[in-house]
């Protein structure tokens, strides 16, 4: 907390005094609180990135009445609390400057209010609730400030009390200071490459070291993933095994293949000899006879009636061909 004057700061102006502010004192977030006749009361919520001012909203207090009781904060010192955003405006995703507006606000209010990150929180430490409730806009103008919905900032403390339920109680709130209404302003929001790369964080002093494609199993047991090129199966070595070779009974029907080959050709070479170049007929009748009368061991071929089946197939070939 700077408490020295400061006249000259004009931060949606000149952010420059800020910047230079922000860095000297290591702050990543920055309040700077004005008051003019042209904006009384206000806030400015800026959040600085690298240096350079990420993105800035004006808050235009509304004052309260001075009826109006100041109640007591009485929480505990270091506690987080749980903040509630009522309002349909909060979770409009639409691309309108309405819906840019309020994500910006949340955004910077969470911030804000987030205080020290950490991993784990004990149930009593829930000890009271932020409340950031929107009204619905009154024009479509976002241009004028008065035409902008009324935020209300509340603040309010938990007490359980027994209930029917045995594991789940009742739970009230109790309003506690202090109580903000305000309208937003001027806002500068954040231009999207440099959001990206302020949304980015590195290894936390706690976190283990994570290995790519590397996890365990509901076993316990560690479970990588290898991913390899294209293989080339062309080149790849086997084992010699004999059973990948050809065996005895392969090469002798290989064998008998060639030979029953040659039988065919000789075959068809004898009858070729037989019908074409062969010994005539009358040769073998006039050896066992006479040409003339014969000697009665002629063979009378074309008399079939006198030639039964057996005798035939005693004949030679080539004269059963004939």
């Amino acid at each position: 907390m700077l408490n020295k004057k400061n006249g000259n700061i004009h931060p949606f102006e000149d952010p420059a005094s800020l910047e230079f502010l922000a860095l000297k004192n290591d702050c990543g977030l920055v309040v700077f609180g004005t008051h003019s006749k042209k904006r009384p009361n206000n806030i400015t919520v800026v959040r600085v990135f690298d240096g350079k001012v990420l993105d800035m909203a004006e808050l235009l207090l509304i004052t309260e009445s001075p009826d109006q009781e100041a109640n007591k904060f009485d929480i505990g010192l270091e506690m987080k609390p749980m903040v509630l955003f009522a309002g349909s405006q909060w979770d409009d995703t639409s691309v309108s400057d309405q819906a840019a507006l309020h994500r910006c606000l949340k955004s910077v209010l969470l911030d804000l209010f987030q205080g020290e990150e950490i991993s784990s929180i004990d149930v009593e430490g829930l000890q009271y609730v932020l409340m950031v409730a929107s009204g619905e806009p009154t024009s479509t103008n976002i241009q004028d400030p008065a035409s902008k919905p009324v935020i209300h900032l509340r603040w309010y403390k938990i007490r359980t009390l027994r209930s029917n339920s045995p594991k789940l109680p009742r739970v009230e709130l109790d309003p506690i200071g202090p109580t903000f209404d305000f309208r937003v302003g001027r806002h500068r929001e954040a231009d999207p490459t440099i959001m990206k790369e302020a949304m980015k964080h590195g290894r936390r002093p706690n976190e283990a070291r994570t290995k790519k494609n590397i996890n365990m199993d509901i076993m316990g047991d560690k479970i990588g993933r290898v991913h390899l090129g294209k293989q080339d199966l062309n080149t790849l070595q086997t084992r010699k095994m004999k059973g990948l070779k050809r065996g005895r009974n392969e090469l002798e029907d290989d064998e008998m293949d060639g030979v029953a080959g040659e039988v065919d050709a000789d075959i068809i070479s004898e009858d070729e000899q037989g019908l074409n170049g062969g010994m005539d007929l009358d040769d073998v009748v006039s050896e066992g006879g006479s040409s003339g009368g014969g000697s009665g061991d002629e063979i009378d071929i074309d008399d079939d009636d006198h030639m039964d089946g057996e005798e035939v197939e005693d004949l030679p070939k080539r004269q059963r061909l004939a």
